[in-house]
């Protein structure tokens, strides 16, 4: 075996090591900036209760929200086989069109966190009494809509991903506590995602031979995106805030995502599409 400094004419082995993908894209401390620096304190100054795991003083309907909104209509679920369709269908374009090698292993440690992200969430429901398997494909439809272009790639993650920013701030607050306990490392790495999403178009936007594309992607994922917060008159929204479970409901969530999001849009010089155009859920 050769030396690894001398097989590397003069450099050594640390001086080759890949550079950390998340260099550069961590969260602002204090919560991220993209998300409005909100960090709701849920339980702590108001009469609503944390429940820990196996608390005898947990009520049935509580546990059964938590069970509905993780195992039945949460994506990242590594108990659900159709997951893997989802963590497909992102590594296999990501992998495809990334167009350079510090690309490619952003990519892969974004696929790293979601299957961490599918354990975490099948842990959680464990917690809960509740086997994590349901063999019934779950999440929006933004997870499904085809990726034909790295400019596709990007847009997913900026827009898509940057919606579990919003997800993760609310679990932040809640009164389950395995689910808070792990809120901020969920939000954190929803922020690198993100970012590393509005990195990519921006130096797409670059180039002018990208610039059409760009635009034209925006209308296909920002009512998707959109649509990820669910239906404005969902019963099910006002119960989880009742119970502390959310913040907010669903139309408020996505308001703010707005409000956050289209300065971003702004800063790429970019037409921000109509709020309500081809949207599946008002």
């Amino acid at each position: 075996m050769t030396n690894s400094q001398d097989a590397v004419g003069g450099d050594t082995a640390d001086d080759l090591l890949p550079e950390d993908p998340m260099a550069g894209m961590e969260m602002p401390e204090g919560g991220a900036k993209a998300a409005g620096d909100r960090q709701p304190k849920m339980v702590e100054g108001s009469a609503l209760k944390m429940y820990k795991r196996d608390d005898p003083d947990m009520p049935p309907e509580f546990r059964d929200f938590m069970v509905k909104l993780l195992k039945y209509s949460h994506v990242e679920n590594n108990g659900n086989p159709h997951y893997r369709d989802v963590l497909a269908d992102i590594a296999e374009p990501g992998m495809r069109h990334a167009p350079d090698g510090r690309s490619l292993m952003i990519e892969a440690e974004i696929l790293r966190q979601e299957v961490g992200h599918g354990e975490i969430v099948a842990n959680i429901i464990r917690s809960l009494g509740e086997d994590p398997y349901h063999d019934k494909r779950v999440g929006q439809y933004a997870f499904f809509i085809d990726k034909d272009s790295w400019c596709d790639v990007s847009w997913f993650h900026m827009l898509i991903d940057r919606v579990g920013l919003y997800v993760g701030i609310e679990w932040m607050g809640s009164t389950y506590e395995p689910l808070a306990k792990v809120a901020d490392q969920l939000e954190k790495e929803e922020y690198f995602h993100a970012t590393a999403g509005f990195r990519y178009l921006k130096k797409l936007m670059r180039e002018p031979e990208n610039r059409n594309e760009v635009q034209e992607k925006l209308y296909k994922w920002w009512p998707a995106a959109l649509d990820m917060f669910g239906r404005s008159d969902s019963k099910n929204s006002a119960k989880y805030v009742k119970w502390g479970i959310k913040a907010k409901t669903n139309e408020q969530l996505r308001q703010q995502y707005i409000a956050d999001t289209v300065p971003l849009l702004q800063e790429l010089e970019l037409d921000v599409p109509d709020h309500t155009s081809n949207r599946q859920f008002l």
